[in-house]
């Protein structure tokens, strides 16, 4: 967590309000701006502080940015990891394909705007340290996942099973980003529904399930 060590979590109460207000109002900013609205002064602002309060805990406006993206998928991987937990063995693999895709897809939509302004802003950044965490924090669940569907290995008939779960995630995360997140639906396809039930058809397809 190389951001929010910057940060030094705080031990008073007031302080933790502070920068919970700081990192807050930056994912605001991110969700109705975009990277160019997360200005520092714009951020002292919203959170009510002076811009000297900002650099006080932050270093530079790039520190701050990294906490924001920090706290908010170690968020996401804390809420998806609750989901998880909660199904069951008995749960079919079609099932779970296509409840994983309209999730996914869900997760998209509803922070359409902040995973986009979060997602842009970790691939042109500048640390290849910092690029790698993100990766890493990126594809925090993704494991357990292929561990939950690996529940299902004996029906699949893919030579590889484990090969293919994780292949066949990334790709529709990847499908699914696109279309969301950067809005460029292919001619033809145009109700959600319609393009996750593909999905997951063709994650089905290639996992071998009829």
């Amino acid at each position: 967590m190389i951001a929010m060590d910057v940060a030094r979590l705080p031990k008073q109460a007031r302080s933790r309000l502070t920068l919970h207000r700081l990192l807050s109002a930056a994912e605001a900013l991110l969700d109705h701006g975009g990277l160019e609205a997360a200005t520092v002064p714009a951020i002292a602002k919203a959170a009510g502080v002076s811009v000297g309060v900002v650099y006080r805990r932050f270093p530079d406006k790039d520190m701050l940015l990294r906490a924001v993206y920090e706290r908010a998928f170690q968020s996401f991987a804390q809420q998806n990891l609750a989901k998880l937990h909660k199904v069951t063995p008995d749960v079919p693999l079609p099932v779970l394909v296509r409840g994983m895709v309209k999730g996914i897809a869900e997760g998209y939509r509803r922070k359409r705007n902040l995973l986009r302004a979060l997602t842009r802003y970790a691939r042109t950044h500048h640390d290849p340290e910092f690029r790698e965490l993100a990766r890493k924090m990126n594809r925090a669940t993704l494991w357990h996942v292929v561990a939950l569907l690996l529940r299902h290995r004996d029906e699949i008939k893919h030579p590889n099973p484990e090969v293919a779960i994780e292949f066949g995630l990334l790709a529709v995360s990847s499908v699914l980003h696109l279309l969301i997140l950067e809005e460029e639906p292919p001619a033809g396809i145009r109700a959600p529904d319609q393009f996750e039930e593909e999905l997951a058809r063709m994650f089905l397809g290639y996992l071998g399930i009829a």
